[in-house]
């Protein structure tokens, strides 16, 4: 009998809890981030990691390396510049460093104004794009930029470099 009881007691139970929940409504998140004004500043490069892609595919352990101090890539200066809303134009000034973006200066656009990913730049007929590796927003207050080397013959992604910016 005392088995009969606990065995309907529990679905009982169960019941009870289930009809207790309610939905809570959902709440506005606040204001969305401005990614592209996050961008918006004069950015030093601090660190320069070089990637072998096929290594990395291959799952080989020494892929990475970071090449900050094999060159003064600290040198590197990268200003973008924001006015309401919208990508304008941009500068970078290598010093001794290795060229990380082949133009001097010129106009910027990006492939989505709400959610950036690639960033296209510029300068009469020259062009170079470079790839967000992540938003300096919240507690990373680091804009990371990718750059891709392919092979020219059949477009395989060789090297890969990550920049890591920090606001000046």
């Amino acid at each position: 009998m005392k088995s009969i009881f606990k065995i309907a007691t529990i679905p009982l139970f169960a019941i009870i809890v289930l009809a207790g929940c309610k939905p809570e409504s959902i709440r506005d998140l606040g204001i969305q981030r401005d990614y592209l004004e996050s961008l918006n500043g004069t950015w030093k490069l601090t660190k320069a990691t070089q990637v072998d892609e096929d290594a990395a595919k291959k799952g080989f352990p020494f892929s990475q390396l970071d090449i900050t101090g094999l060159f003064p890539y600290t040198d590197f200066v990268f200003k973008l510049d924001v006015s309401a809303g919208a990508p304008t134009t941009f500068s970078s000034t290598p010093g001794a460093s290795p060229k990380i973006v082949k133009l001097v200066s010129g106009t910027w656009t990006v492939d989505n104004l709400q959610y950036p990913k690639n960033i296209y730049l510029k300068s009469g007929l020259a062009a170079d794009t470079v790839s967000l590796g992540g938003y300096p927003v919240g507690a990373s207050a680091t804009l990371q930029l990718k750059k891709e080397k392919k092979d020219a013959s059949t477009g395989k992604l060789l090297i890969s470099y990550s920049y890591e910016f920090t606001k000046q």
